[in-house]
């Protein structure tokens, strides 16, 4: 399957429902961008640590969804641009910006398919956060894109669900390792915000298709795409994986997360 079918897909999956999703969760923009607005730091905390002072900075959130990150960053003192898939995400995600006096730039694209004149270039910093690799059926063309949309000095700071859970561990009353953690085939999957809709509205929205990836292969990806590595985290945690509650602790013995950081050197420097 190539990837402008599979992006097809996708697109139109994520162009159903999503704001109605956002404002069952979050509420209004309005009343979320208060929320925010007391405590921009809070939100984005884990990724402060890698980037320090925003201000002046210019960062891109590739696959920004709702802007919640975005409206954050851009509190906090940094030039943002979103690069989304989804109309319904931009709508939350102006209207969110809007609401807590802020700017970012909201472009609707493929990440792989933005216009010229919209093109990324000399980012500070790049974040792509919490199951956006799985969208991709080759990872090649998207560290590139990022490489090539960093200046130099510039940070890819990645963040996904971590594929111990997403691909290998299954099980509806209790975790067991029935899937296949080498698995490449693209597969098909509920789109993310369907369990926040009313029940009879969730049978309605399209599917996904998307391709897990294993740390082995994202590490590799990124590395050959010329960035160097400076950080990989495996992070506890995997209660947002879990239908149920349990008392073994097991969330505190398995990877839920990762966070790698990598950096855009300029080979003289070496």
């Amino acid at each position: 399957m190539k990837q402008d079918v599979v992006s097809f897909y996708n697109q139109m999956a994520w162009n159903e429902k999503a704001y109605e999703a956002w404002f069952a969760r979050y509420g209004t923009p309005k009343e979320y961008a208060l929320r925010l607005k007391k405590n921009p730091e809070n939100k984005v905390s884990h990724y402060l640590r890698f980037m320090g002072d925003l201000k002046g900075k210019k960062l891109a959130n590739l696959f920004g969804s709702k802007g919640n990150n975005a409206v954050c960053f851009a509190l906090l003192g940094a030039e943002v641009t979103v690069v989304d898939i989804s109309e319904e995400n931009k709508k939350y995600a102006v209207e969110l910006a809007h609401e807590a006096n802020v700017n970012i730039e909201y472009i609707v694209s493929d990440v792989l398919a933005i216009p010229d004149e919209k093109k990324l270039a000399e980012n500070d910093f790049i974040l792509l956060e919490l199951g956006v690799l799985h969208y991709f059926i080759d990872l090649e063309p998207l560290f590139k894109l990022v490489f090539q949309s960093l200046k130099y000095g510039g940070k890819l700071i990645l963040r996904d669900y971590h594929p111990v859970v997403s691909k290998l561990l299954q099980g509806e009353n209790e975790l067991n390792a029935a899937g296949d953690y080498f698995q490449e085939e693209v597969i098909e999957e509920d789109v993310a915000y369907r369990v926040l809709l009313p029940e009879y509205h969730r049978n309605t929205v399209n599917k996904v298709k998307i391709r897990r990836w294993n740390i082995g292969e994202v590490v590799t990806a990124v590395s050959q795409a010329g960035f160097i590595i400076n950080y990989l985290e495996e992070e506890k945690g995997i209660k947002w994986a879990m239908p149920y509650d349990t008392d073994d602790g097991i969330e505190n013995r398995i990877p839920g997360l990762f966070t790698l950081v990598a950096s855009k050197q300029n080979i003289k420097e070496f």
